[in-house]
Formats: C-alpha cells, sequence, structure tokens
C-alpha cells in the first residue's frame, strides 16, 4: 500500500480493538473506530482518529454515519461475548452471526478494498466436535461455532458482494488492557497473591500470544495477505500448557509450587485444521514478543489495575460513610 491509508476498526474500544487502532495510528493509518462508548479512546484522540457511536444492532446503518468512502481495510473486531459465562448465552452468540455480516455489508457501501473479520481458536474446537462423533463439548464451543457461523456468513456475503475477505483466526490472546477473566490473567493475579491455583495435567498443546503480535498479524493481513484466504494469528511453533504456566510462574512469583493434574482438562483444539505456517509465507510475518517480558508487563498492568480498583472502591466507601455527606474522612 502506498499514501494515507483508512482504516474502519469495530469494537474499537475493545482489548484488542484499541490495541489495533492504536497501531494503526502509529503507523500512519486514519482510522474510522467504531465503538459503544467514545469516551474509552480518549487517551488516542488525534486528528486521523475519528469515532463512531454505535450499537452492534446499528451496523446496517454504519454507512449513514461514515462520510468517506474508499477505505484500505475494514477490521471487524466486535463481538458481544467473548469470554466466560457468555459462552452460555446461544441468542447472543448467535446473534452476532447478523451483526457481522451487517458489518460485512456496511463495508461493501463503504468501497472497502479488504473485510477483515476476527476468528477464535475455539473455532477448532467447535469443528472438531463437528466432525467427531462422541465428545464432551465445552460451554466455550458455543461461542466456537457462532464464530464459524459468522465466518461462513461473511464470507459467502463477501463473494456474492464481490468484496475481498480474511479470516484471521486468532490464539488465546493477553496482554495489558486486558480486563477479562481469561486464563492468563487468572494465572497472573493467583500467582501475585502467593496462590497456587488448581491445573489441569498440562500436556495438550497450546498457544498465548501477546496483544501487539497480535495488531500486527492483522495489518500484515490486511496489507499483504492473499486475498479470501483464512490465517492462523499466533506461534508457528506451539507449546504444552505445563510450558506455558511454568514460564508465567518463573517470571511472576517463581516461589510459588505448581500442581498440574488437579483439573480435567477438556480443551480439544485441534490443529490440524489450520495452516500454522501460512501467514509467515505470505506476508512474513512472525510473533517478535519475548514471552518473559510481555508476562512481566501484563502482570504490572493488573498489578497497578487491581490497586486502583481497591483505591476506587475504598474512596466510594469513605463517601458512603461519611455521615457528613461530603468528601473523604
Amino acid at each position: 500500500m502506498s499514501g494515507m491509508k483508512k482504516a474502519v476498526v469495530t469494537g474499537a474500544s475493545g482489548f484488542i480493538g484499541k490495541a489495533l487502532v492504536r497501531e494503526l495510528l502509529n503507523q500512519g493509518w486514519t482510522v474510522w473506530a467504531v465503538v459503544r462508548s467514545p469516551n474509552k479512546l480518549a487517551d488516542l484522540a488525534q486528528e486521523r482518529l475519528m469515532c463512531v457511536r454505535a450499537e452492534l444492532t446499528e451496523y446496517a446503518a454504519l454507512p449513514e454515519r461514515i462520510c468517506e468512502r474508499g477505505f484500505d481495510a475494514f477490521f471487524h473486531l466486535a463481538w458481544d461475548g467473548t469470554f466466560g459465562v457468555s459462552f452460555r448465552d446461544y441468542h447472543r452468540q448467535l446473534h452476532n452471526a447478523a451483526y457481522a455480516a451487517d458489518a460485512l455489508t456496511a463495508a461493501v457501501e463503504l468501497d472497502a478494498k479488504r473485510f477483515i473479520f476476527t476468528g477464535t481458536i475455539v473455532e477448532l474446537e467447535a469443528k472438531h466436535y463437528m466432525i467427531t462423533d462422541g465428545g464432551a463439548p465445552r460451554t466455550s464451543c458455543i461461542y466456537g461455532t457462532a464464530k464459524a457461523a459468522a465466518e461462513m456468513i461473511c464470507r459467502t456475503v463477501a463473494y456474492e458482494k464481490r468484496l475481498p475477505m480474511n479470516t484471521a483466526i486468532l490464539a488465546s490472546v493477553y496482554g495489558d488492557g486486558d480486563e477479562s477473566g481469561m486464563i492468563q490473567n487468572v494465572l497472573i493475579r493467583a500467582l501475585q497473591k502467593g496462590e497456587s491455583p488448581k491445573l489441569v495435567s498440562g500436556e495438550n498443546l497450546y498457544d498465548w500470544i501477546y496483544v501487539e503480535d497480535v495488531v500486527r498479524g492483522l495489518i500484515s493481513i490486511a496489507e499483504q495477505g492473499a486475498v479470501d484466504k483464512t490465517y492462523y494469528v499466533g506461534h508457528r511453533q506451539l507449546q504444552t500448557f505445563e510450558s506455558l504456566v511454568t514460564r508465567t510462574r518463573d517470571v511472576v512469583a517463581p516461589e510459588v509450587p505448581l500442581a498440574f493434574g488437579t483439573l480435567e482438562d477438556r480443551t480439544v483444539t485441534d490443529y490440524t485444521l489450520i495452516d500454522r505456517e501460512a501467514l509467515y509465507r505470505d506476508t512474513g510475518f512472525e510473533c517478535q514478543a519475548d514471552f518473559d517480558e510481555s508476562i512481566r508487563k501484563t502482570a504490572n498492568w493488573l498489578k497497578a489495575r487491581d490497586k486502583e480498583e481497591h483505591e476506587n472502591m475504598n474512596d466510594r466507601s469513605t463517601v458512603v460513610n461519611n455521615p457528613t455527606g461530603g468528601g473523604k474522612l
């Protein structure tokens, strides 16, 4: 690509979305950020960032709210319910597939050159059970199935509308800025408290990818990816869960003992269903983040975030208990 590049990013105030907006701006792109709460991007404010407030249900109307046309890329990251108990809500999960198609249709009207849909590693688990008899699918497979459905619907509509599309299958993402209850955050917080967390046996293969690598991977797809191709955004070489957890422990709290095998591991990630080398072959992309340093940065961010939340709770408690109705006692 040459000249001034323009992108639309949905879900731009989320963990990955905000990191993507930040990196696009750093690389000189002009970004139209679609968000529910524009104030969440206040710290990124500059003349090349335009915020568009829209709920997922309003994505079909995005062409009326975005005054420009001819975008180099339309990144669709928005999704309602990406971890925890929300996985069980199949109505909520499946509605996202329609919203994704609305986003793609908007991308067509906005004359986008490419639509990038962000999938999830959990799709591989869901697809495994679709082609394998028996087994015990986890509730996260509802989320993975909804993602797979959204991907297929978008691919079909994109073909009909002649809009080039890519799917980015994201590995398990972690990093500073993530306020979710994903495994990395749960593990780090337990270690910071000196607690030995309950763990699965740990011999299965996993992949954790730092958020800064994720957004670089997404941009590489937009700039150099082959048209209408699915890419895995993660490491080319995998590690066991035991290795990832042990390395995390060694960074955060090396004195805490680890007890693998106290929980049953029902995760079935079938990596044979994805080409982990494709993004490297087509664009030269590789993960660059140093694992120890990225875990350290994440742990420091979580510690500061938890301290801030604790102080805010104390402030609120002081105000409530102040009989004068004034500020802090």
